[in-house]
């Protein structure tokens, strides 16, 4: 071989090395969904692969040790909540109190009725803020039972498969780069041992299992990198520490971002509490204060329509209420959500509370992304590796 042949070997081994790592890491990312021929032929990234226990993964730490709800609704002043939302809630009376008198109050479309309208809409209008506000103390109390935090973070990440990308992506942002770029020189100095080699033998399967090395190392060694070890050790003037870890404030609150922007924002909180189908127990706290308010109401109409509302009319009415209440508060509520997003302050709860976790508690946010599926990853880099050898031997 030429001198310059020599020359070229770790160049080409160090090119080998980075491109590998970085399809390997494209591969465990992408594509969102299957591309190619089930079951034979066709590939999809690892983790959106697997969705659902990606998902289950991600949230795991965050639902154990990161946000308890109690904690943080324990903010919000239900006050403020009935200040800042009374003419949506007044908007929302007379809605339901339309609804109500048309279809469950006796001689609604009479004189009488017209004439007892306004006093139905002012005392719904006024017993609301009550129901409203006692409701929302109860929920406050009740938030561990009623709001399953796991199944909305799930449920949301199910949904959207590039938010599971994206948490993974930006979390771990900078040590995904790190493996494509230690592929570059760990191929380099893997490529001045391949010139001793190749002095003895220019046999193709030399260049191959070059090149499957290479893929499989670089790949290794960055994911021990990244994670190992999880406490500074000195070696000398010089300190080894997991590259995950040397970033844990900032990586902590670029997760705390994601979550409280994408998945754990006040309007899903709120729209979770009061439409979950399994949240019966919301429906149950609702329905005894609509209970309580209709039989307010019904003392504050003319004798004549008392008379004829039986109490089978009054059980009607009630749950007529109870169910146009239900469907109609998540839309009016929304008001409230700038208050809610500050008061809560999401972002900053679980930001602190990340930062300040023990370094193995941390480094499980991002090694699910690899510690099941790592395998792949890594025979992904070796074959890849293999191919690029293969190729090298030619040229």
């Amino acid at each position: 071989m030429e001198t310059y042949t020599y020359i070229l070997i770790p160049l080409i081994s160090a090119v080998i090395g980075y491109v590998t790592n970085v399809i390997a890491i494209k591969m465990t990312f992408y594509p969102l969904e299957f591309k190619g021929i089930k079951p034979f032929f066709g590939w999809q990234g690892i983790i959106p692969s697997k969705a659902t226990k990606m998902a289950e993964k991600s949230v795991d730490l965050l639902t154990r040790d990161l946000f308890k709800p109690k904690d943080v609704f324990t903010r919000l002043d239900v006050n403020e909540i009935i200040k800042i939302s009374s003419d949506d809630f007044m908007k929302m009376a007379r809605q339901i109190s339309d609804t109500v008198l048309a279809t469950k109050v006796p001689v609604s479309g009479t004189v009488l009725g017209r004439n007892v309208k306004p006093q139905v809409e002012a005392a719904i209008a006024k017993v609301l803020p009550d129901i409203i506000g006692r409701s929302m103390g109860q929920v406050k109390e009740d938030i561990e039972e009623i709001l399953d935090l796991k199944d909305l973070a799930v449920e949301t990440l199910k949904e959207d498969k590039s938010l599971i990308n994206k948490i993974f992506l930006d979390l771990g942002g900078k040590q995904f780069r790190f493996i494509e770029t230690s592929g570059l020189w760990l191929g380099f100095l893997f490529g001045l041992g391949q010139i001793i080699t190749c002095m003895y033998t220019h046999h193709w399967m030399m260049f191959v299992t070059y090149g499957i090395f290479i893929g499989y190392i670089t790949n290794v060694l960055a994911i021990k990198l990244i994670f190992e070890p999880a406490e500074p050790r000195k070696f000398g003037p010089f300190t080894l520490w997991g590259l995950f870890l040397r970033n844990q404030r900032a990586e902590s609150f670029k997760y705390a971002e994601i979550i409280a922007s994408r998945i754990l924002t006040a309007e899903k909180l709120f729209d979770y509490i009061f439409r979950s189908p399994n949240n019966n127990m919301t429906h149950k706290i609702m329905e005894s204060e609509v209970s309580h308010a209709i039989d307010s109401v019904v003392n504050t109409m003319p004798s004549l329509v008392k008379i004829a509302m039986t109490n089978q009319r009054i059980s009607e009415l009630k749950s007529v209420t109870l169910f146009h209440l239900m469907n109609e508060l998540p839309l009016y509520i929304g008001v409230i959500y700038p208050y809610a997003e500050k008061t809560l302050d999401i972002h900053n709860s679980i930001g602190e509370k990340m930062a300040s976790l023990p370094p193995q508690k941390f480094i499980d946010f991002l090694r699910p992304a690899f510690q099941e599926d790592e395998w792949k990853l890594i025979a992904v880099g070796a074959a890849l590796g293999g191919v690029a050898g293969f190729l090298q031997s030619l040229i």
